[in-house]
């Protein structure tokens, strides 16, 4: 018996291109979304103007920089020893006078007790010469020797305790030790440089009730700086603390002299308010504040503002649709510039596409 014969495909499966009408109708579909887009809303977002209430000062110069100490010390030895005893450490609270170090001395201290010896017999010398003198019996030149021998001796315990004092290390103000540089048991001998390049120190310690911020402000703007002027610091350490994070200050100095490699001038701000977690070396910017606006003022950011035949108008979106505002540019400080015929509330369209038209649906995104 023959086996069946296999059947074969219709004529309709083995000709008509199913594949291509799959990929047509993908094809087609894709168009229509297309269409579709390109008809909707665009997704633009928003940010509002910043406004500055009347009272307010005009922020005038900008300018970063690092917190410093103004009464800050590189602590060394006055004389060659080797280090005995440290009674701080990093982050020591100390006051004025008090012993922060001792060298060893025990050579010096023999010395001074062989003096103090030696003068405690001149004085007992010069005392029975003089009672034998008033009897008559010593002359008067051996009473002379006696009395400058004494003296002498005086003289040198005097310079012998001063020795001894040099080898304990006294802080010279009130303030807080920053950096140890030496260790017990460790040679030190005196600074053959000033400040912290100071050779052989044993420690360096700055008054932090005298923290202000060191900022390089450009040549172009210090004629806009005064001495006293406020201004508001922000420390890099402080952000996201709220209020804290922006801080009272008011310029103190303008230093005398300009880098010429730079072109800038340095200025010392201090604090008028402090905040306890500020150390030395911080990052902060300081913007010098001007005159108190008379009214409220808009600013708004440099890229926010377009032009159009030399106009200056910025993009909007208002009851879903894209419109050209045109403004008026008064005034410019670093944070932006002042513009008048825009609401405070605007919804202002950030980095607007160049495709953009007047009236064109817009779709505020979300976050």
């Amino acid at each position: 018996m023959s086996e069946p014969r296999a059947r074969k495909p219709s004529v309709i499966k083995r000709r008509f291109p199913w594949g291509w009408v799959v990929l047509g109708l993908l094809g087609a579909g894709a168009l229509v979304a297309m269409m579709a887009a390109r008809g909707g809303p665009v997704a633009v977002s928003v940010s509002s103007p910043t406004v500055f209430k009347a009272g307010e000062r005009n922020p005038l110069v900008t300018a970063s920089g690092y917190l410093v100490a103004r009464t800050r010390a590189t602590l060394s030895s006055k004389v060659l020893g080797r280090v005995s005893w440290l009674g701080v450490q990093e982050g020591s609270r100390v006051t004025k006078g008090q012993i922060l170090a001792r060298l060893e001395s025990p050579d010096l201290a023999a010395s001074r007790d062989q003096v103090q010896a030696q003068l405690d017999q001149a004085k007992v010398d010069l005392d029975r010469a003089e009672k034998l003198r008033a009897l008559g019996i010593q002359d008067a030149a051996t009473v002379d020797r006696l009395r400058s021998q004494k003296l002498t001796l005086e003289a040198q315990l005097a310079y012998q305790n001063a020795l001894l004092d040099s080898m304990a290390l006294k802080a010279p103000f009130s303030g807080v030790v920053t950096q140890k540089l030496s260790e017990v048991g460790e040679t030190v001998a005196p600074g053959s440089a000033g400040g912290a390049n100071a050779i052989n120190a044993i420690l360096v310690m700055a008054d932090f009730d005298t923290l202000e911020v060191e900022v390089e402000v450009n040549e172009a703007s210090i004629a806009k700086l005064k001495r006293g002027m406020p201004a508001e610091i922000r420390v890099d350490a402080l952000d996201g603390q709220g209020q804290r994070s922006v801080l009272k200050g008011r310029l103190r100095e303008i230093y005398p002299s300009s880098n010429r490699q730079k072109a800038v001038v340095i200025v010392r701000v201090a604090f008028v308010e402090k905040d306890p977690l500020l150390v030395p070396d911080m990052g902060a910017k300081v913007t010098f504040l001007g005159e108190a606006y008379a009214q409220d003022v808009l600013v708004l950011g440099r890229e926010q503002l377009k032009k159009q035949d030399g106009k200056p108008f910025v993009w909007t979106v208002e009851n879903g649709a894209a419109v050209q505002k045109f403004v008026t540019v008064k005034a410019e400080n670093p944070i932006g510039l002042e513009v008048d015929g825009l609401a405070k509330d605007a919804m202002l369209i950030v980095a607007p596409p160049e495709s953009l038209k007047p009236g064109a649906k817009v779709r505020v995104k979300k976050g």
